[in-house]
């Protein structure tokens, strides 16, 4: 299984400058990254970490699964693990 943390300060030094529209899409930039890397690797579960918060990014990682990645499987990630702040993604 293979864990992405999608939480901005994971993957910027600085978010000096940006907006929040700025913000989400270099989050999404780095799921369809990671999806795209794995696409060919049947079964790959892949576990992206988005936390709680006001939900803005779940639900645009939802958004995109039900429409451009619609042939691949998605549930909330383990409780335990996670609580509500993970989308478990598997490659079909």
């Amino acid at each position: 299984m293979i864990e992405v943390d999608l939480h901005i300060n994971e993957l910027l030094d600085s978010t000096t400058g940006l907006s929040n529209a700025d913000m989400l899409q270099v989050q999404l930039d780095k799921f369809h990254a990671v999806i795209e890397e794995n696409k060919n690797r049947k079964g790959q579960k892949i576990v992206f970490i988005h936390g709680k918060g006001e939900g803005v990014l779940r639900k645009e990682l939802e958004k995109l699964l039900k429409t451009r990645y619609k042939s691949y499987y998605f549930q909330d990630a383990s409780f335990r693990e996670y609580g509500f702040g993970a989308t478990m993604v598997t490659i079909k």
